[in-house]
């Protein structure tokens, strides 16, 4: 994405612009890099080649409240069994969701919302690859109230004067969305900010969907332009940041998180995030600066597991990850043991287990 593609680009505050101009500058370290790992990548290519026709699963799901009301905005992770994040989605206002191209194997599906509580739940696709072989695996997730759910910090809401003809088109996209109709929820959403560019909560929804669609550089544009009219709007940065972290761009990423709990502190999902994206800063460095990382990461997740009573039962694991690397494998089999403790019924405890003994074999 050039800086033309902004309209107008400079109109770009400081804030957000320095973001956007560390997307572009990591944009150009790839490039430059490609021709270096030219040779490597080739070689991988050539190894995966075989398998690629296995990577067709899909698996589709639901995010839904006991009532069975859809949850939107709900930010869902796919994982391999063990914690290691491979993608992620955000739902929208149906509380859909869809991963693609995936292989056959057990999966935890991880899901967090305001208001609930986090839950992961553990599906397999039970047929074995084989070649023009695609299972759609249909999942539904049910998400249970917090008790006390957090309030948000003051000034994080933004009202605004809309037009009845932007208004009215907003609220055709969101019924679109709800009926699984993208294209043309997103038509009509390009409708509410054309008949009204000011128009934060259709810019925002519209850089949700884009994003949920896998279009991030559309997305980027879109969220952008929401944070030039609003940009003390946390869940703004927060999607800015999810956008990053499946970019890869973990550098990024924690500094916009960082960024969300400067406007509210008591945002669990930001801390947390956060964690994952030192956590995977550190596992890229080296010496002091990979401590570093790995410290800060641990400190955001303790503020996570505060900020939520004690109830994000995954802290577990990703402190476990950072124990690991560090090569403390007795605080990381321990880590593990609390997560089997706080989810007894775990799909994966027998994983887990495997890898508690894992950890202390190898501590021998």
């Amino acid at each position: 994405m050039c800086c033309a593609a902004l309209s107008p680009c400079r109109l770009l505050s400081s804030g957000f612009q320095l973001f956007y101009n560390l997307a572009i500058t990591q944009r150009r370290e790839t490039l430059a890099m490609k021709w270096r790992n030219f040779l490597s990548a080739l070689a991988l290519a050539l190894a995966l080649a075989t398998a690629a026709s296995a990577q067709r699963n899909t698996l589709r799901g639901k995010v839904r409240a006991p009532d069975g009301s859809p949850v939107n905005n709900a930010i869902v992770e796919l994982r391999v069994s063990g914690g290691a994040m491979i993608s992620q989605t955000v739902t929208r206002n149906d509380g859909d969701f869809a991963f693609t191209g995936i292989a056959s194997g057990e999966y935890e599906i991880a899901v967090t919302a305001a208001g609930f509580e986090p839950i992961v739940q553990i599906e397999r696709f039970v047929n074995a690859d084989r070649m023009g072989f695609n299972e759609v695996l249909q999942v539904e997730i049910i998400v249970k109230p917090r008790a006390n759910p957090a309030l948000p910090a003051p000034g994080t809401y933004f009202a605004q004067d809309v037009p009845k003809p932007a208004r009215a088109a907003y609220e055709k996209a969101l019924a679109k969305l709800r009926d699984g109709k993208s294209e043309e929820g997103i038509a009509l959403l390009r409708e509410a900010t054309a008949s009204f560019n000011e128009y934060f909560d259709a810019h925002f929804a519209l850089g949700r969907e884009l994003f949920r669609l896998g279009k991030d550089n559309e997305a980027l544009e879109e969220l952008e332009r929401a944070r030039q009219i609003n940009d003390r709007q946390d869940a703004l940065y927060n999607t800015f940041g999810l956008v990053m972290l499946k970019q890869q761009k973990y550098k990024l990423a924690q500094r916009v998180f960082t960024e969300a709990i400067s406007i509210n502190s008591n945002n669990v999902q930001s801390h947390f995030y956060r964690g994952i994206a030192l956590i995977e800063l550190g596992i890229l460095e080296t010496g002091a600066q990979r401590e570093a990382d790995f410290a800060a990461a641990e400190k955001a997740l303790n503020r996570a597991w505060d900020l939520s009573n004690k109830r994000l039962n995954e802290v577990y694991k990703q402190r476990a990850r950072i124990y690991e690397r560090r090569g403390i494998k007795e605080a990381a089999a321990r880590e593990l043991e609390n997560y089997l403790k706080a989810e007894p019924n775990a799909k994966n405890a027998d994983a887990i287990r495997e890898a508690i003994t894992k950890l202390r074999a190898d501590k021998k």
